[in-house]
């Protein structure tokens, strides 16, 4: 099944400038970017609803880190984006009209949120969000994981990793880490043990990470962080934010344009050379990830107080 939006030219503005976000920006205090060491891809599996125990919603996430943070995102939404940048690329080429645009893009549903973890001082995990271009971050509310770690071993894709166990958000986690990769981070809000987490699992099973890969250093991987001007809010607050943005956009967009206005355009971006100003309309076609019958009664955190 499909889910059309469509949008006129006005309504545009939402989705440029959140894929402007996306790629642009620097980090909190005006600090540049960090130069990530390496990259590790998960395979994440995830049982949106549990009146449905067979049914597992899929994604690929990516976990770039330096020696002091880390920033975990969805790959699958990167691979997403770039067929965006061809779909409005080729919409521009075939247009029988160049200064009245239809634009129609298709894909999938991912998620757009991300995890940055700083490990200088204090351990934070904060939570990124994007709100039709304008950055949001959401300070993480519970204390730090106390893992308990055993002695058992394992070995996954030719690395010996050890197996921890620890509570996070109302879960309980197994966590197999790599202390040959000696870098405190793991998937979503998972960190603090003496090497990479591998794979994670909580003791359902409802909530999996399996590894994809584990990339070469320095192989080429984009410096990552926190935009400079993103909004620290609350949860409650982004939820209501979520709602002023479905109730009216063109109003949202309009109250936090200042905001944006800053945002530096991204060298090389494939929207370079485009002139959304011509485009008359959008038609968004996503396909829906989850069958109609799934529901959403089993978040990720189960806690979040």
């Amino acid at each position: 099944m499909r889910q059309t939006v469509r949008f006129n030219k006005t309504f545009l503005v939402a989705p440029v400038l959140l894929l402007h976000t996306a790629l642009s920006a620097q980090t909190k205090a005006g600090a540049p970017f960090k130069t990530a060491l390496g990259r590790v891809i998960y395979n994440f599996s995830y049982m949106k609803d549990t009146a449905h125990r067979s049914y597992f919603y899929t994604e690929t996430f990516e976990l770039d880190y330096d020696k002091s943070s880390s920033l975990y995102s969805s790959y699958t939404k990167k691979e997403s984006d770039s067929a965006t940048y061809s779909q409005v690329a080729k919409a521009f080429k075939e247009a029988p009209d160049p200064d009245h645009v239809d634009v129609v893009l298709t894909g999938k549903t991912t998620t757009n949120n991300q995890f940055f973890t700083e490990r200088s001082g204090k351990t934070s995990v904060d939570e990124l969000r994007n709100l039709a271009g304008t950055a949001f971050i959401i300070p993480a509310k519970r204390p730090a994981i106390h893992w308990s770690v055993t002695d058992s071993t394992k070995t996954i894709q030719g690395f010996i990793c050890q197996k921890a166990t620890g509570e996070s958000y109302g879960r309980r986690y197994t966590a197999w880490f790599c202390a040959d990769l000696p870098y405190r981070f793991g998937p979503r809000r998972l960190n603090g043990l003496p090497g990479l987490i591998l794979e994670a699992y909580d003791e359902k099973r409802e909530i999996v990470y399996t590894l994809n890969r584990v990339e070469d250093f320095n192989a080429g991987i984009p410096p990552f962080g926190l935009p400079a001007n993103a909004e620290t809010v609350t949860s409650e607050a982004f939820a209501k934010a979520e709602e002023a943005y479905e109730r009216n956009p063109q109003a949202f967009i309009d109250a936090n344009r200042k905001k944006m206005s800053g945002i530096p355009k991204p060298k090389s971006s494939p929207l370079d050379g485009f002139d959304v100003s011509k485009i008359k309309s959008v038609s968004v076609r996503k396909s829906k990830t989850d069958p109609s019958d799934i529901t959403l009664n089993n978040p990720i955190d189960l806690r979040n107080d």
